[in-house]
């Protein structure tokens, strides 16, 4: 239950993050960047979404609002796909920009990647004091 629930919520933070992220259409922005950015912006608004639902006392209905979004995440991430140039250029290793960009990116991806195990375990928590 607890993984599907966090399934959900990853494809609202999706649907979130490409969303608020479409005026990033520059060229020289790797497509890669934009949906590593979206994740990051999507889970911050997913994350505030949930803290408020929990302050205001009504989580069911917050994490329904929010799982609600899953079917339009599926939807954003595959007209991301349609619409993205090139998506599996090289962007970390072999890529043509910046070491320091590649850092960048390595570490944004190491980011993404501790705040959905962190909230994976708070979900686990929540939950199991239900």
């Amino acid at each position: 239950m607890t993984f599907a629930l966090s399934a959900l919520l990853v494809a609202a933070a999706i649907s979130l993050g490409l969303r608020s992220t479409t005026g990033v259409e520059v060229r020289r922005v790797h497509p890669l960047d934009r949906l590593l950015v979206g994740l990051i912006a999507g889970a911050a608004l997913v994350w505030v979404g949930l803290v408020l639902s929990v302050r205001w006392q009504a989580f069911e209905a917050g994490l329904g609002l929010l799982a609600s979004l899953a079917p339009v995440g599926v939807y954003d991430a595959a007209r991301w796909w349609s619409t993205a140039r090139h998506p599996f250029d090289p962007w970390a290793l072999g890529s043509r920009d910046p070491w320091w960009m590649v850092a960048i990116r390595c570490t944004a991806v190491c980011v993404v990647a501790l705040a959905c195990a962190g909230a994976y375990v708070a979900m686990a928590g929540v939950l199991g004091r239900r």
